[in-house]
């Protein structure tokens, strides 16, 4: 007997294609919003951290940190738990305030875990300035709240649909 070719492409029709690309944005969704919104929280913080608090010295690390690492990390971590924890289980309000208490959780610990590294660097002046952290938490949980009802509530997907995301 000889061996049988049992491949099946997974996309077969014009159908499936924007089925596909439609549950690829779904998923990238997540990613790109909480990336931006990170990326700009990191411009007013580098912008406060330069012409306020610490000015230019380490600028490079500043810089590199603030608009490469962070955005980057803090996107990757709340697109990956939310594609995990809220897409495909859950729609509407219980998704956005879910979205916020992940948020909270998940941002808040990166924020105290920076507030820590600058105590030990200096790059941000959280040693002279240690409420310019803390005063963040109930921001980050409003912030994912927001984002939660963009993601998962239609009004917000047709919103986020406009702007091309």
């Amino acid at each position: 007997m000889a061996p049988t070719n049992t491949f099946q492409p997974i996309i077969t029709g014009v159908d499936d294609i924007k089925s596909a690309q439609k549950r690829r944005s779904i998923y990238l969704r997540p990613f790109l919003l909480f990336w931006l919104n990170s990326l700009i929280a990191e411009v007013i913080f580098l912008a406060v951290g330069v012409f306020i608090m610490t000015g230019t010295r380490d600028l490079f690390y500043k810089v590199m940190w603030t608009l490469v690492f962070c955005p980057l990390g803090m996107g990757g971590a709340m697109g990956g738990l939310i594609n995990c924890f809220i897409v495909d289980h859950y729609y509407g309000k219980k998704a956005a305030h879910f979205t916020g208490i992940l948020a909270l959780l998940i941002l808040s610990t990166c924020n105290y875990l920076c507030y820590n590294l600058d105590r030990h660097f200096g790059w941000f002046g959280a040693a002279e300035h240690p409420m310019w952290f803390h005063w963040r938490y109930p921001m980050i949980w409003a912030v994912g709240y927001w984002n939660g009802v963009l993601l998962f509530t239609d009004k917000g997907q047709e919103k986020l649909a406009r702007l091309g995301l």
